[in-house]
């Protein structure tokens, strides 16, 4: 049983992979570390050997009281002196790929008690002014908050829904726990998070602007995921999950705005990549992960009895 803590708040375990890392410190010595998830929260230097030149702020590397200045000398058993930078890489790339990968998870924003309170908490709105500088962030490259760059490729977008629903104690609502996934073209550089969110946030602050803008063409990516309906009809999960992947290939194909883009990646609060460092925040009690298609992650098939906004 692997465990890490947090902040000094909470234990995480699991059953996993290990990774034994062997690095040279600024003073000659030798010192073996052991990572058990990913990512490693380390950047390197682009030439041999490969030195640390940046210790992510949270990350497991700081955990391990890892140092500016020391290099890799092994990974595992296999030393990478003789390597190419190149073969190097991909050497720790293919050591540490097995180790789990821990994401970012929200907690419920319980004192949001209204969609205007919940916008105002997480900072919905964009000015057009900050839309290009925020999406860049993530690697999303946009000429203007209207348009984005149509030769360029930017990262893939999963949105899906965790299996069942839940309330809180303190709240008598009904949140869905939603899982995200950013990542790039080859998968190197991935990001996920979850969220908690209710009905009425995503239905005010995510559908109803995407229909608005979409218009006539809202048909087009949406004809076979009708949003969920007010009141407390079952199935309620199963449309939202069907509704969040058709919204993932939207964006995915650039067919909504960078500005408004930018403002769900605000209601869904992707973490900054920065921000993405191998923690796991504390969040809420654990649920089953959905399972990742084509389009988006689909839930596990609970049936539902009741749900309300």
């Amino acid at each position: 049983s692997l465990c890490f803590r947090v902040s000094g708040i909470a234990t995480f375990c699991w059953m996993g992979e290990q990774a034994v890392v062997v690095f040279g410190t600024t003073n000659g010595e030798e010192k073996i570390k052991v990572f058990t998830y990913r990512p490693l929260g380390l950047q390197f230097r682009c030439r041999m050997p490969l030195v640390i030149k940046h210790i992510q702020a949270g990350g497991q590397a700081e955990e391990l009281q890892l140092q500016l200045g020391w290099e890799v000398r092994a990974v595992g058993d296999q030393p990478l002196r003789g390597m190419t930078y190149q073969l190097a890489c991909r050497a720790l790339l293919a050591y540490v790929a097995p180790l789990h990968t821990v994401m970012v998870i929200r907690k419920a924003p319980l004192d949001a008690t209204s969609v205007a309170a919940f916008s105002a908490k997480v900072g919905v709105c964009v000015q057009n002014a900050e839309v290009v500088p925020y999406l860049r962030q993530f690697g999303f490259k946009a000429k203007d908050a209207r348009s984005w760059e149509q030769d360029i490729e930017h990262p893939q977008l999963r949105l899906g829904l965790i299996d069942g629903h839940r309330k809180h104690l303190k709240c008598n609502h009904t949140w869905y726990a939603i899982i995200g996934k950013m990542f790039s073209g080859d998968e190197s550089l991935t990001q996920q998070w979850q969220v908690e969110r209710r009905l009425a946030y995503i239905r005010s602050l995510i559908h109803d602007p995407v229909k608005r803008e979409l218009g006539s063409a809202y048909d087009l990516y949406f004809f076979a995921s009708r949003f969920a309906s007010r009141g407390r009809p079952p199935g309620t999960s199963a449309f939202l999950a069907s509704w969040l992947a058709a919204l993932s290939l939207a964006i995915n194909v650039k067919a909504i705005s960078p500005a408004l883009v930018a403002s769900i990646m605000r209601v869904m609060e992707i973490p900054f990549p920065d921000h993405a460092a191998g923690r796991t925040l504390p969040g809420s009690k654990p649920v089953h992960v959905a399972t990742l298609n084509g389009n988006g992650m689909s839930p596990q098939g609970e049936q539902e009895k009741e749900e309300e906004e």
